[in-house]
């Protein structure tokens, strides 16, 4: 079966999918879902405010190295299988090693200590291909 991929017609299936894991990745996406931890709650509002405003420009000091901040939110209680993380934040990053880096800085912010977080992050690749490589059990790769 012939398969096209942004134009590109391939002769199987595996040949796009092949294709597709070989491409050059320009970005990673890089999503936290966070929680308060007690340590917050013992914190000064003056002393949370202090912390957050830090937070803030660290964060708008990202844009120079590549990264784009598709948004922060909060964890809507009517979510159809909701992650029991109450807040989260999406961010696009260049490359695998901006990401490193970008995850380096959080820890060493102190941010763990207030909040509990998990992290999803990868490479930014077609819909369709992971979602056919889901059908033939692909796992990630490891790094």
């Amino acid at each position: 079966m012939k398969r096209n991929w942004n134009s590109v017609t391939f002769a199987s299936e595996e040949d796009c999918l092949s294709a597709v894991r070989t491409v050059a990745v320009m970005q990673q996406i890089f999503i936290e879902l966070y929680n308060y931890r007690p340590a917050w709650a013992k914190c000064s509002k003056s002393d949370r405010t202090d912390f957050v405003r830090k937070v803030v420009e660290a964060v708008k000091g990202l844009k120079s190295a590549g990264v784009d901040v598709v948004g922060y939110g909060t964890n809507s209680t009517q979510t159809d299988h909701r992650a029991p993380y109450d807040f989260f934040c999406v961010y696009r990053v260049p490359n695998v090693n901006v990401q490193r880096a970008f995850e380096q800085q959080v820890a060493a912010s102190g941010w763990y200590e207030y909040f509990e977080q998990v992290n999803v992050s990868g490479d930014a690749n077609d819909f369709e291909a992971v979602l056919l490589g889901n059908a033939k059990m692909v796992r990630p790769a490891p790094s």
